[in-house]
């Protein structure tokens, strides 16, 4: 087992994590944008990790494009990461501001029937985009029921929960209880959202091809949607050039998602989240070591 942090140390990270959020969150937008270009852009210039896993991430992901190709967009997705950190710095303090920046929408019409309908509704919102800004449209278009998961430092908790709740969300805690209330919500209509792109622990996933690669996947979103039938759709902010917003993007998730094969679902799901990465890959969290719980006899790629 690994060294518990001292309550001390972890207070004082918390404290740290808050003056800086909260530095960022008391600048216009516009002065927000440009200072996360100008450090990204420094930062994608230098041999940080975050950089070389973006490299190895996009060399497993994309072969057919050239070295230079792979790393133009390395660099592209680093800058486009720090803006999505500066934003949502922005955006937990200030909600408002972060909805007044959803410019157009695309491909809704299908969800709003779903909702009109009466169905319940799981919403796939893999790391691409600004996904801050659209659990903020979704709770305002829809009500939002999601799952919370706490980062360990509570001063950051309560500011990234004031923030998502602002708009009437409904959070659960990533408990079995708070699964078994989000299940009892949708049966009852209700709209939820999940990031399915995310590494579980080795309880909660299975090997499952993501863009030719094997990747550990949650499983608990393909579960959901065969329990509660949930009519699901895939959606993402895009985060338009300059100061100009976003777009909201929705779209029909394959239909295997629903699949009673566990892992015909899960290669469903992962078609679906590559689709949508598709649309814009400069602005998915390729520093994300994705691939860090490899098949048995298989080295890890970082």
């Amino acid at each position: 087992m690994g060294r518990k942090t001292h309550p001390r140390v972890q207070r004082a990270k918390g404290q740290a994590a808050i003056i800086a959020l909260r530095l960022l969150g008391t600048l216009p937008f516009a002065i927000n944008r440009a200072i996360a270009t100008a450090v990204g852009t420094l930062l994608a210039c230098l041999p940080t990790q975050a950089l070389k896993v973006s490299k190895t991430n996009l060399a497993l992901c994309y072969p057919t494009l050239t070295e230079k190709e792979r790393n133009r967009l390395a660099r592209q997705s680093l800058i486009e990461s720090i803006k999505n950190t500066f934003e949502i710095a922005l955006f937990w303090r200030h909600p408002a501001q972060g909805l007044k920046q959803v410019v157009a929408v695309d491909g809704d019409a299908p969800l709003r029937q779903a909702v009109l309908d009466g169905k319940p509704i799981m919403i796939l919102a893999p790391h691409l985009g600004c996904w801050e800004v659209l659990n903020f449209w979704l709770a305002t278009e829809f009500g939002l029921h999601a799952m919370f998961a706490p980062s360990g430092l509570p001063e950051v908790d309560d500011l990234v929960r004031s923030g998502r709740e602002h708009f009437g969300s409904t959070m659960y805690p990533t408990t079995a209880r708070g699964v078994a209330g989000l299940v009892r919500a949708m049966k009852k209509g209700a709209l939820t959202a999940i990031l399915p792109d995310q590494v579980p622990d080795r309880r909660s996933g299975r090997h499952a091809p993501f863009y030719g690669q094997p990747a550990y996947t949650g499983t608990l979103s393909c579960k959901l949607i065969r329990q509660t039938g949930a009519v699901t759709f895939m959606a993402w902010a895009r985060r338009l050039p300059g100061t100009q917003g976003y777009e909201i993007r929705v779209r029909p998730a394959d239909p295997a998602v629903k699949d009673d094969d566990l892992d015909t679902a899960l290669t469903a799901m992962n078609r679906s989240i590559e689709q949508l990465i598709n649309e814009s890959p400069s602005q998915y969290l390729w520093s994300y070591k994705r691939f860090r719980r490899p098949p048995a006899g298989v080295n890890t790629p970082y």
